[in-house]
């Protein structure tokens, strides 16, 4: 007795023969991997492919990401905080993070913890001279009540009642 061949070529089915018949079978596998964040394909001559599905937004500020259980892409905005006080922080959907220094201004004695003030080059976080303020704090540390304007009481800036 000869076997009987029931290979059909195809990487996308099982080949198998009924002893009793001598029938083939060619039944389709299933390339199924279970992650709904994948395209399921076959190849007649290569078999199964599991292709990662593209979540990406093109926005450089989201980290993307597929949830494997539902398919469903999720594209969460990223943190650029540097956690340095003398820099902005922000995101560019094309370049991403930045962290730009902070304007300084020679002289204005006003600096956030953590600032060089280096030849008195502060990080201009406070408010100017002359302006409004509601506590010696918004100019530098201190208190002070409403109606007020920052001014200089030496050696440090503060509040004063501009109604003097």
């Amino acid at each position: 007795n000869t076997a009987v061949d029931c290979s059909d070529g195809n990487a996308c089915t099982t080949d198998s023969c009924d002893s009793a018949t001598g029938l083939c079978a060619n039944d389709p596998i299933s390339c199924d991997d279970g992650n709904a964040c994948t395209t399921d394909t076959c190849d007649t001559v290569t078999g199964c492919a599991n292709t990662a599905v593209n979540c990406d937004d093109g926005n450089a500020c989201t980290t993307d990401s597929c949830d494997s259980a539902t398919g469903l892409c999720a594209n969460d905005p990223i943190s650029c905080d540097d956690g340095n006080a003398c820099t902005t922080d922000t995101c560019d959907s094309v370049t991403g993070c930045a962290n730009t220094d902070v304007a300084c201004l020679d002289g204005d004695g006003c600096c956030p913890v953590g600032c060089d003030s280096t030849n008195d080059n502060d990080c201009v976080t406070c408010v100017l001279i002359g302006e409004p303020c509601t506590t010696d704090a918004d100019c530098c540390p201190g208190t002070a009540d409403q109606d007020m304007v920052c001014g200089w009481d030496e050696p440090q800036r503060v509040c004063i009642d501009d109604n003097q």
